[in-house]
């Protein structure tokens, strides 16, 4: 952190997050379920940051349904918590791709996961990643 208490610029593959009060339980705590949605917003952020906007992708007949998710936790998060989520992509065929994410406070792992997405067509037939992911990879 900075001085001002700003996170300095993050790299390619890191997007950070802050926890909102409607994403907290009763004791003050960030919810399980929320884990699962900043992840989808990392992967969305990395895809646009890698010149895939997915509504292009969508509006395309490209989806990228999530096929698998493990998500191990850690250390809690509490509501007004800034963290990093520091993403890395590996391509496990020619139409499924696994996000394997890191969740951090301050550099203190709070949780970490792997979501695995398949590239299908709107009928929901197996197709191969597009040339644009292919290439950010």
């Amino acid at each position: 952190m900075t001085e001002e208490g700003q996170h300095p610029v993050l790299a390619a593959g890191m997007h950070r997050i802050r926890v909102r009060y409607a994403e907290t339980d009763q004791m003050g705590i960030a919810h399980h379920s929320a884990f699962v949605v900043w992840l989808e917003e990392a992967r969305i952020e990395w895809l646009r940051r890698n010149g895939s906007s997915y509504r292009d992708l969508e509006a395309g007949g490209v989806l990228l349904p999530v096929v698998e998710l493990t998500l191990r936790y850690r250390a809690s998060l509490r509501f007004d918590d800034q963290a990093v989520i520091t993403s890395r992509t590996e391509r496990l065929g020619p139409s499924r791709l696994a996000f394997h994410s890191r969740i951090e406070r301050d550099g203190a792992l709070c949780a970490e996961g792997t979501v695995v997405v398949a590239a299908t067509d709107r009928g929901g037939r197996p197709i191969r990643l597009p040339p644009s992911i292919i290439s950010a990879l």
